[in-house]
């Protein structure tokens, strides 16, 4: 408490860059735009030439994006959305059984990726390769229904060391990680928490640098859109658009949150990492002498509180302790 006071009386008198008189009227509009019907948003929305996809609240989020950027920069205070200039969003498939027993090794069996141009605010170029498993050959019959993959597909494809190379020279093919920054996109924790690290282990292959921190479509969905934290599924329908292909084929879900992504960042979102892996040798209490892993979250910071600084360590060295949740896992 004490250390929050002199932080306080340190930057006492400092100017605060919302005491523009523009945030007051901003503030003004917003409490209006949030009094409209949906029609009248969307009837709005039509009158600037903006979408009218999405719920009201999404409709209202986007009008309100659309006036402030507008005051803000005839205020010279508006500042860019963060961005990265590419994408690669990745869904993995892996080997399931309709009742997974205890401590059952997933196995990666689609590896796609779909990369967008932020400048374009398009999808580009495409990766997809299935993978061969070698703990659980064949295929189980709910693996199959659930994903649409056969066994003929994984039979007569590489195994998982192979496709990385394929994947990592598909990255060099467009110089991302070179050339170009890229971030990798998620609907989730489990692809790298669970399914990647794991089936790293399986491979006898170290981690891959390009996937130890990724942006959990999730989390920024929710955090940009003030809503909970939904399914693709779900924050599709938030948007009030249809799911495109087949669920749980890997390159059409990874299509799918291309979508999500594109119209976050046309509604003026910053998306930027969310989450990281921190890769540690724990001896669980089952698990003896058994690696695990622990999934991060990456949280922004205010560089003049120091005591928020400290929070922050407080609240990542609890979640070292722990193997992320999956709470919020669905089938959808």
């Amino acid at each position: 408490m004490a250390e929050s006071t002199a932080v306080d009386e340190e930057h006492k008198g400092e100017s605060s860059p919302f005491s523009n008189s523009v945030y007051k009227e901003l503030a003004k509009l917003n409490g209006r735009i949030n009094q409209m019907s949906k029609a009248a948003v969307v009837s709005k929305l039509k009158e600037l030439k903006l979408s009218t996809e999405g719920n009201c609240d999404v409709l209202k989020k986007r009008l309100k994006n659309y006036y402030k950027k507008k005051k803000l920069t005839s205020a010279n205070l508006f500042t860019a959305s963060k961005l990265s200039p590419y994408y690669v969003i990745v869904d993995f498939e892996a080997t399931c059984q309709e009742t997974n027993v205890p401590d059952y090794q997933h196995e990666i069996i689609e590896f796609p990726a779909v990369l967008v141009s932020t400048e374009l605010q398009q999808v580009i170029d495409h990766f997809q390769a299935y993978c061969r498993p070698v703990l659980n050959s064949t295929l189980s019959g709910f693996c199959k229904e659930l994903t649409g993959i056969t066994q003929e597909d994984v039979d007569t494809a590489d195994t998982f060391p192979q496709v990385v190379k394929d994947f990592e020279a598909w990255l060099t093919k467009h110089k991302l990680g070179s050339k170009h920054k890229f971030t990798v996109v998620t609907d989730g924790p489990w692809d790298m928490g669970r399914f990647l690290y794991g089936q790293c282990k399986i491979s006898g292959l170290p981690y891959p640098k390009f996937a130890k921190k990724w942006i959990n479509i999730r989390k920024a969905f929710s955090n940009f859109y003030k809503c909970r934290r939904f399914s693709l599924k779900m924050m599709l329908e938030h948007l009030e658009l249809d799911f495109e292909g087949r669920p749980h084929c890997g390159l059409d879900d990874a299509r799918n949150i291309a979508r999500v992504l594109l119209r976050m960042i046309s509604d003026g979102a910053s998306i930027q990492v969310n989450e990281r892996i921190h890769l540690l040798a724990l001896e669980a209490k089952s698990k003896v002498g058994k690696p695990e892993c622990v999934v991060v979250p990456v949280t922004a910071s205010n560089p003049y509180n120091t005591a928020n600084k400290m929070q922050q360590k407080r609240r990542q060295r609890d979640h070292q302790t722990t193997v992320f949740s999956d709470s919020d896992e669905d089938s959808t």
